[in-house]
């Protein structure tokens, strides 16, 4: 035993032996420090990861404003991160904000033209002259809801939608005159089969008379007549003919006059002025006849009243203004009773559809003077503010040469400042109204 505890005593007095114990003994005193630090690094890179996870969601729904920004750069900063890592990382994420921030904002045009076919549709479909001008204002509201989105947006053409909505409402002019011509259609081929089925029965007997009063139950009274009016001018057309071919050898004075008036050159024998009769006669029962079968075809006869009712509607809605005390033009023809509209519609059927409206416009102001002279006097005025207001425009580009007229964006600043401008002067003016009456009394 002595032995070994000599034995031992003299290992701790060794150098090697004592560094060891020294050495344990260090690490034994630097182990919490260790497991401190291990545990500040864990916790550095967790929150590293949080803000930039973070920062990618922020900008991954475009909201990686300045601020965010600026929150992100002074977070990761706390956290130890480089300066220039942090830098590294600004890019993509300003790539994927804005690319998130134009996808939002194509999809809130996406809405905006869903709400501007909405309203298309009721100036397509509706009758009713407010729920129009309800339609139109909200058509350049949502105009200007669509500049103001590209305006704002990095990528998105603002001029693309300044305009859009005479665009829309073009598109809703197109789309009238092509149902108009398709409601045409549709309703002639109805009628076509029942004056077909008319057809197919000898006029004047029991069964088409039979047949025809059902088909005037059914809606079909126009067609009943059309056909009836054909077969009186045709009866009409043979019985003429058969006189004419019943007259003396020679025709009469009348008669060679009649022949002359048509451009026919009449022989001077009386066989030749017999011959002349009979083949005027002959062509001219078969043109006739010709006609009253044409008068059959619907079609002409109902895209003129389309094209009535459409063109009316447009006279209606420029010439309409607010008088107690006199009719205008639109309450004229709200009044029209159904023969004036046939006498109108007779009068465009196989018109072009440029003809249309200064035919009807003729029949109102020949027909309505003082209603449509004041409607005209109406529509003039708004004429004349409406090139004072161009007029206007014209001069605050000249005023204001970093203005460009021809950018869309700008044009439409300038008529924004314009209506500002207009409606401060207006209530300056009543305002001064006021204050004299206030005054005055």
């Amino acid at each position: 035993m002595a032995k070994f505890s000599q034995t031992f005593l003299q290992g701790l007095l060794q150098p090697t032996y004592q560094q060891g114990l020294f050495d344990v003994a260090r690490s034994v005193g630097q182990a919490p420090a260790l497991m401190r630090q291990q545990e500040q690094r864990q916790q550095r890179e967790k929150g590293m990861m949080g803000g930039m996870l973070a920062a990618q969601q922020a900008a991954a729904e475009g909201r990686f404003d300045p601020e965010t920004m600026k929150a992100y750069m002074g977070s990761m900063q706390g956290l130890g991160v480089p300066a220039q890592d942090i830098m590294q990382t600004l890019p993509t994420l300003q790539q994927a904000n804005q690319a998130s921030v134009v996808n939002n904002k194509q999809n809130q045009l996406v809405g905006l033209q869903q709400q501007l076919n909405e309203q298309a549709q009721i100036l397509l479909e509706s009758d009713d002259r407010s729920r129009k001008e309800a339609a139109n204002y909200q058509i350049d509201s949502i105009e200007e809801q669509m500049v103001n989105i590209g305006k704002e947006t990095r990528g998105i053409d603002a001029g693309t939608f300044v305009g859009v909505g005479d665009k829309t409402r073009a598109g809703v002019t197109k789309a009238q005159l092509a149902q108009i011509e398709i409601d045409a259609k549709r309703k002639s081929a109805q009628e076509q089969l029942a004056i077909s089925s008319l057809q197919q029965l000898e006029f004047g007997t029991e069964d088409w008379n039979t047949r025809a009063t059902e088909l005037e139950q059914l809606g079909f009274r126009k067609a009943v007549q059309k056909v009836r009016q054909s077969q009186q001018d045709i009866a009409i057309a043979k019985e003429e003919f058969k006189d004419a071919m019943q007259t003396r050898k020679v025709p009469t004075p009348a008669q060679i006059k009649e022949m002359e008036d048509e451009g026919i050159s009449v022989p001077k024998d009386a066989l030749g002025q017999r011959q002349a009769w009979k083949s005027y006669s002959t062509e001219k029962r078969e043109k006739q006849i010709a006609a009253a079968l044409a008068y059959l075809d619907t079609t002409p006869a109902n895209r003129a009243e389309g094209l009535v009712k459409w063109t009316m509607q447009g006279i209606a809605e420029r010439g309409d203004f607010i008088d107690v005390f006199s009719d205008d033009i639109a309450t004229v023809i709200e009044e029209l009773t159904p023969e004036q509209h046939s006498e109108i519609n007779s009068l465009v059927t196989g018109k072009a559809e440029s003809d249309v409206g200064p035919i009807v416009e003729q029949w109102l102001r020949r027909n309505y003077p003082e209603p449509f002279e004041k409607s005209e006097k109406f529509r003039a005025n708004k004429e004349k503010q409406a090139q004072a207001r161009e007029q206007a425009i014209a001069d605050v580009f000249a005023a204001n040469p970093q203005l460009d007229p021809t950018d869309p964006v700008d044009v439409r600043l300038v008529n924004q400042k314009l209506d500002a401008s207009i409606r401060e002067s207006q209530e300056g003016e009543i305002s001064g109204r006021k204050l004299s009456r206030v005054l005055g009394g």
